[in-house]
Order: structure tokens, then C-alpha cells, then sequence
């Protein structure tokens, strides 16, 4: 149980003593007034308490800025619940430039202690969020940032000496409090930083404040007698180590409908890309490449490996884009499906994108970042031109071409290069000046929704829509999402591990699946190409255990789409065979992968349980170039059995605290352990 007092501003848990914050408030803000000079980090005046049943409330000013601040916290089962509102009692409008707001924990005594980012303790592009007291003291902590080279127009990061993630562990050893900030109507994170009390180092934590591109948008201008009310701030108490963080926070997202379907079943997707190639909207390659009878030739090859579903990713349009099928090659998307459903027991899906690769929409529907006339932009050899989404007229147009598509048998859609790279300044679209990250995101989810909603059972995978790929993401991984009625779209994007998987593996970059599967059971998409793998099918099986809807692919390969130092050398058909016979196990086993419960015993050790039935299926990875002998103990309670269980795949002894397997793994190879009902 945590206690607060909001006067001291320390947080306590009553059990054991422990104090996580024990330094007094110092909440802060900076702006001006309409028409009035700049004020910076002022802070409150005349700060009273206020109960209010079982909430205590601290209420003060900003009496430069005209703003006023209510905090209020108040116990919600274990833990706390934190919530800021700000209210504008000026006569005018109000700029909020800066808040700092939050805990504080002096970091002198806490050396040992650590700060944790939940999910991503490591971030898409492998570095660690993970930081001791130490660190945080000498300022050692970093964001990960997605960059392109040819975005000129984004407004500035807002987030200097800041940190920012979903949630946090902050504690020390195996004890500590989980931090969550949940915001399903604004794009917000949990910001932390090193400040100072007097001269001494501390953390600041929990709260609100702002970061990325100035998040929570909404929160800068406030009108007279205006008001906005900041996402949740959650506290509560974990022990037994940092997976248990993990676990709380997933429990929180599940509670909250970010999860997955009672009945989901994704189908194991066939990637045509990693064959066919890329031709990059080329009419004469693709006329040679990308045709009726190439795609038919990657169905055998989907059907023959025990695939579910034929992914159509660029080349099926007359250009990426345009969302218009080429009917002159590929003929009508019911004859393609119908022919995949009978005669190769396979479905439909495809891939659509915002921008497009040729002129080909009316210019009012162009992007204009604070320019007159419009310039495509230059993308390595090629050119594209900005869409903006948040055109009304645009998006009924979009939404008509989706719909026009996947109304005609297709069961699987992916929403892809819908990133924001910057304002829209254009008033003839009808949309806020300038638009917003949130705005742009709010345009594309509801376009999913609207998908959804014409075409029952079509599952959508939707890209981050302001950094979609490699690096970090932007918007939180819940945000928005949900089966049915609970959200917009169905499964985010697997972080762009596609291309190098090898080297993803060996780097660590990877290792942010695992930690995305502790904290999150939204399902992840990701397909991948067998010929980036090895014979051991190391990748394959990461993937299996890692996300819940799997796509493969890469037979033979094709050079446009190879990393520039090429791939090793390899066996076609030795591959290909042995990727068969592991989709041949891991079909057996599919459910413990799509809705089973995802459980770290280590980063290489991954086990997986059904609900009803006793036992799982452990994934262990030799992720090395070394021959590695793995000891661990699987604990009796994830097993959902005190007696001993059957048991394929390793060595095994049991005793009353559970399972101790043993194995041995060759350089860069999985093991699959069955237990349970699994090895039947």
C-alpha cells in the first residue's frame, strides 16, 4: 500500500518503509499571457490542501500566467492515482510553454537505485533505458529519437534534460513502485528528469510534463476560463524483481481493452516482397515482375510452406500510393482472392501508404509546410509527394479507394508510411493551422476505424503514424487500439526487424520485442525474410515467440530488397525446407504463440501458457557464436501444476519450486521445449 502527502511530497509504502520520494514539490511553469512578455519557471502561489472524500487535492496558482493548478491523488486499490488540471482564469489566452510537476527523490542516498523504462528498457534501435541512481545524478540518460534527413519541417524536440516513456520502475533490488502515465485522448508519456534540491541531485518523476514535439499538444493554449486535464499518473507498488514491473503494467493495459480478441487467430502471412522484389512504382519492372501469374507463383510457395494468407506488399497499385489496384496486371481483387480461397486455401491482404511515389492526386490535397507552392521530396533516387490525411475531402476520397479494395475478400490490411513530417499550413483543407501530431494520428486512426467498421473481420496493423520505423516510436503502443467497439485498429507494427534480422539478433536492437511482450500483450505484426536467417531458424522462432501475428517469406530473395553488403550464402531449398518443417511445429503449437501468455524467465528464455491447459512451450535462444549450456527453473505456478508434467525437448527434474531444465544450444539456434499438454 502507497501513501502520499502532498504537502512534503513524499511517497511511501506503508509495508515496508520504503520511501520513494522524500524531497518537497517544486512545481513550475513557463509562458505568457495574451499579448504579455514571456514568463519563465514560476511557481505556485498560495498552495492549499483540500479533502475531498478520499482524495486529497492541492490546489495553487500561477499568478503570472493566470493559471490555475489543481492536483489531486487518491488511493486506487494498492496503489494511487495522480491527475493535473489546469484552468485558465486570466481574461485572455494563455501560452503554456513548460510544466514541470511531479515527485521528487533525493539521488545522493540512491545510488543503487535504477529507473526503468517500461516497455522499451531497450529501445527500438538497442539502446538501454535503463539508468541507476548514478546516472541519473550525472545527467548519463538519453532519448531515443527517430531522424530522417529529409523531414525539414518538424518542430523542435521539447524535451532537453528530460526523459520519457509509458511507464517507469523506479525502486531498488527486487522492490519499487511501477509509474504509469495512460492517456487514451491526448498523446502523453511519464517524463523524468534530474533536478536540484538546494545543491543536492534529485529525481523528479510522475506528474506531468511535456515532451516530443511539445506533447501533450493540447495543453499549450488556453482560451479564457479553459481548462485541461492531464492523463493519469498511476503509482504502484512491485516486488519480487523488474519482470514483475513488467507484468503490472500489462495487467493495467489488459484491464484497459489493449489486448487481444478472446477468438484471435491471425493467419500466418506469405510476404511475395522478398522474392518479387521492390520496383518502386516503375511501370516497365513491374509489368516484367510484379504480375497475375508471379503472385500465383508465391501462393504455391505460401501454400506449400503452411501458410495462411498471401500479403501483397508495393507493386500491386498502378503507383505506391494512389490506392488504385492495377487491374491491367493483376486483374480484380475478388478474382485474386477467390483464386487463393479455392485453390490454394489462402486469404487476401495487402499493404496502403499515404504518400505517393508520382503526381498523382489533385494538388489541394498536397501537404503545405509554411510555403506557397509545393515541392515532392527527394527520397533517395526517387521522389514522393505528402498527402495531408487531415483534409476531410482527401480521407473520404482514401477511405473510398480502401474501401472500393477490401470490401472484395481481403482479410488482412497493414497501414504503412502514414508518418507526420510536419505541419500542414493549408486553410482551403478545413483543418486546424497548423496541424498537430495529434491531429494527423486522430486522421489516420479514425480512417482505420472506419475501415474496420465497413469491413467486419478485416484486421488492421497500423504503423506508428508520426515514427513509424527503426529507431523509437512516438505515440504510446496502446494508444487508440482495441478489438470490436474498445478502438481503431487491431496490431502494431513489429519495429522494422525485416531486413537484417541476424545482426538485429546480435546487436541486441531485438531484444525490445522481449521487453515489448513483458509490459504489452497488444499483438505485434512483423513478417521476415528466411533468407536473412540461418539454418537453425534462430529468427524464425525469435519472431514466433515474440509476436503473435507472423509473416515470412524470401525463397529465393531479390537484390532490391537486400541489406547494401548483401546476404551470406545460403541454400535455397535447404532453407526453405527447413522453414517448413518449423512452421509444420509451430502450427501445431499456434495458439500458445497468438493468445497465450507471454512469461521472460530470462531475454533467451521465453515461455508461453494457455489459459485451460497445464503446461506451455519454452523458446530458448543461443543468441552467441559460442555453444551454450542453459540451466533455468520454470516456476510451478506459471505451469498451472503442482505434479510433474510430461516433457519434450530438454532435460528435466522437478521439485516442489517447479521444473529445472537443461539444455544445450549450438551457436545461434533456438530450442523449443514442450511441457504439458503441449508435449502430447
Amino acid at each position: 500500500m502507497l501513501s502520499c502527502d502532498l504537502e512534503n511530497g513524499t511517497l511511501v509504502e506503508l509495508e515496508t518503509g520504503l520511501v520513494y520520494a522524500d524531497r518537497r514539490w517544486d512545481i513550475r511553469a513557463a509562458g505568457a499571457r495574451q499579448g504579455g512578455s514571456p514568463v519563465g519557471a514560476v511557481g505556485l502561489s498560495n498552495p492549499r490542501l483540500e479533502t475531498r472524500g478520499d482524495e486529497v487535492v492541492l490546489l495553487g496558482m500561477f499568478e503570472e500566467l493566470g493559471l490555475e493548478l489543481e492536483r489531486r491523488v487518491r488511493p486506487v486499490g494498492q496503489g494511487l492515482e495522480e491527475i493535473l488540471r489546469l484552468r485558465n482564469l486570466s481574461g485572455g489566452r494563455v501560452r503554456l510553454d513548460n510544466l514541470s510537476a511531479g515527485f521528487r527523490a533525493g539521488l545522493a542516498d540512491r545510488p543503487a537505485w535504477r529507473l526503468a523504462a517500461i516497455p522499451f528498457r531497450v529501445q527500438l534501435d538497442g539502446s538501454k533505458h535503463d539508468y541507476s541512481g548514478q546516472d541519473l545524478a550525472a545527467g548519463r540518460y538519453a532519448n531515443a529519437v527517430f531522424r530522417d534527413e529529409t523531414q525539414k519541417y518538424l518542430p523542435p524536440l521539447a524535451e532537453e534534460g528530460l526523459l520519457r516513456s509509458e511507464a517507469w520502475a523506479w525502486g531498488m533490488g527486487d522492490r519499487g513502485i511501477v509509474v504509469i502515465k495512460y492517456n487514451n485522448r491526448d498523446i502523453e508519456l511519464s517524463v523524468a528528469r534530474k533536478a536540484l534540491d538546494g545543491d543536492s541531485p534529485c529525481l523528479e518523476f510522475g506528474g506531468a510534463g511535456f515532451c516530443l514535439y511539445g506533447e501533450p499538444s493540447a495543453a499549450h493554449d488556453l482560451e479564457p476560463g479553459a481548462e485541461f486535464t492531464f492523463g493519469s499518473t498511476l503509482y504502484f507498488p512491485y516486488q519480487g524483481g523488474l519482470n514483475q514491473a513488467f507484468l503490472i503494467y500489462r495487467s493495467f493495459l489488459e484491464e484497459k481493452g489493449h489486448t487481444f480478441s478472446p477468438d484471435y487467430n491471425p493467419p500466418v502471412n506469405w510476404n511475395e516482397l522478398y522474392d518479387i522484389g521492390w520496383h518502386h512504382s516503375k511501370a516497365g519492372d513491374l509489368a516484367r515482375s510484379y504480375t497475375r501469374q508471379a503472385l500465383l507463383a508465391e501462393a504455391a510457395k505460401a501454400r506449400d510452406i503452411g501458410c495462411e494468407l498471401l500479403y501483397l506488399d508495393p507493386g500491386w497499385e498502378v503507383c505506391e500510393g494512389t490506392t488504385l489496384w492495377d487491374e491491367a496486371r493483376l486483374g480484380k481483387p475478388a478474382d485474386l482472392a477467390r483464386i487463393l480461397r479455392e485453390e490454394y486455401g489462402l486469404g487476401l491482404g495487402y499493404r496502403t501508404i499515404l504518400r505517393t511515389y508520382q503526381d498523382r492526386w489533385p494538388a489541394q490535397f498536397w501537404v503545405k509546410h509554411h510555403q506557397d507552392s509545393y515541392e515532392p521530396v527527394k527520397f533517395g533516387e526517387q521522389y514522393f509527394w505528402e498527402v495531408c490525411a487531415c483534409n476531410p475531402v482527401f480521407w473520404e476520397e482514401k477511405l473510398r479507394r480502401i474501401l472500393e479494395i477490401s470490401r472484395q475478400g481481403v482479410r488482412f490490411m497493414m497501414v504503412d508510411e502514414f508518418d507526420w513530417r510536419g505541419p500542414c499550413d493549408d486553410p482551403a483543407h478545413n483543418h486546424p493551422l497548423p496541424t498537430s501530431p495529434l491531429d494527423h494520428v486522430k486522421a489516420v486512426y479514425a480512417l482505420c476505424k472506419a475501415i474496420r467498421a465497413a469491413c467486419p473481420g478485416l484486421q488492421i496493423e497500423a504503423h506508428d503514424p508520426v515514427w513509424p520505423w527503426a529507431t523509437s516510436i512516438y505515440v504510446p503502443t496502446y494508444f487508440q487500439q482495441g478489438f470490436g467497439e474498445k478502438g481503431c485498429y487491431d496490431e502494431n507494427w513489429g519495429f522494422e526487424y525485416m531486413w537484417d534480422c541476424l545482426n538485429d539478433l546480435k546487436s541486441g536492437r531485438a531484444l525490445a520485442l522481449y521487453y515489448y511482450n513483458l509490459a504489452c500483450s497488444i499483438p505485434l505484426y512483423l513478417h521476415i525474410t528466411m533468407a536473412a536467417d540461418n539454418d537453425a531458424c534462430v529468427f524464425f522462432w525469435w519472431v514466433a515467440s515474440t509476436v503473435r501475428h507472423l509473416g515470412i517469406g524470401g525463397k529465393t530473395s531479390h537484390p532490391t530488397i537486400e541489406p547494401p553488403q548483401g546476404l551470406p550464402e545460403r541454400d535455397p531449398e535447404k532453407r526453405f525446407a527447413a522453414y517448413k518443417a518449423q512452421m509444420a511445429l509451430y502450427q501445431e503449437l499456434k495458439p500458445y504463440f497468438t493468445r497465450g501468455k507471454f512469461w521472460g524467465i530470462a531475454e533467451n528464455a521465453h515461455l508461453h501458457t494457455l489459459a485451460g491447459h497445464a503446461g506451455g512451450v519454452l523458446n530458448l535462444f543461443n543468441l552467441t557464436d559460442d555453444e551454450m549450456e542453459m540451466d533455468l527453473l520454470i516456476p510451478a505456478e506459471l505451469l498451472g501444476s503442482t505434479q510433474p508434467l510430461a516433457i519434450s525437448g530438454a532435460e528435466a527434474n522437478w521439485d516442489s519450486d517447479g521444473v529445472r531444465i537443461r539444455a544445450r544450444l549450438q551457436p545461434m539456434s533456438p530450442a523449443l521445449v514442450r511441457i504439458g499438454e503441449a508435449a502430447a
